[in-house]
């Protein structure tokens, strides 16, 4: 992986300028690949506080065994509240390593679209160009290749949020917390460049925007429409009073 980043490095004069706060459009290829790697460290070091942290808890436990003299209720009381914490500690682990998995899997797929471009000949530009082009006209390869990428990034978020919900309901040492918000911040990024990449492989953003501005023109269309419907009725009601009016003066 370190090595194929340094090819990226070099390879940055066919993929075009790069900016450091720049969205992918103008190309921060590398950003994204350094990004996706960070956040894999990241979540190395959180798995790796959290695992000290279920020793500390287990040792805790073990002490509790070995003393002798204490109240038997208490201990009981004690060893069922750190047996409690281990358990949401050992779930929170769990969650980290799928997390670690879905993120792995995000730069396999960074992988292996670099591995297309380069063999496409074309620069990066062009290439996302042709996808967009392709997926709009139904190819198969292009949808699949973006259905990919739709796929772990959903699932990147969704265990990112389950991450974030189990630990909001433990407490972490200040260590353990600093990691984990390092962790948060490298995630945001990470989605938000994740957007950018299916983005450029579609013409989904333009779907979108085309069905929100058919949306606002049905909208308007249903209540022009409604408008005079109700002029209608009231007209109509005007015109029943009158005639009504008119019928009672010929009586009188």
């Amino acid at each position: 992986m370190k090595k194929w980043i340094a090819n990226i490095a070099i390879a940055t004069s066919v993929f075009g300028a790069s900016s450091a706060h720049a969205a992918l459009p103008v190309t921060d290829w590398v950003g994204l690949v350094q990004t996706t790697m960070t956040a894999m460290q990241s979540l190395k070091t959180e798995v790796y506080e959290n695992t000290n942290i279920i020793y500390q808890y287990k040792m805790m436990a073990n002490q509790l065994l070995q003393a002798t003299g204490l109240d038997v209720a208490a201990i009981t009381e004690q060893l069922d509240s750190i047996a409690d914490d281990i358990g949401k500690y050992e779930i929170y682990g769990t969650t980290l390593k799928d997390l670690y998995g879905t993120v792995s899997d995000n730069a396999d797929y960074l992988k292996k679209i670099h591995s297309m471009v380069v063999a496409s000949g074309k620069t990066k530009e062009q290439w996302f160009e042709d996808q967009r082009n392709l997926f709009r006209n139904g190819d198969k390869t292009a949808k699949a290749l973006f259905s990919l990428g739709e796929q772990i990034y959903k699932n990147t978020q969704s265990v990112a949020k389950r991450r974030q919900k189990i630990q909001s309901s433990i407490k972490l040492s200040p260590t353990a917390q600093a990691a984990a918000q390092t962790t948060n911040q490298m995630l945001d990024v990470l989605a938000s460049q994740n957007s950018d990449l299916l983005q450029l492989m579609s013409v989904r953003a333009q779907a979108d925007a085309d069905k929100e501005q058919q949306s606002v023109a049905k909208e308007s269309q249903s209540a022009e429409a409604m408008r005079a419907i109700t002029i209608a009725q009231d007209e109509e009601l005007k015109q029943l009073r009158a005639r009504v009016f008119s019928r009672k003066l010929q009586a009188d």
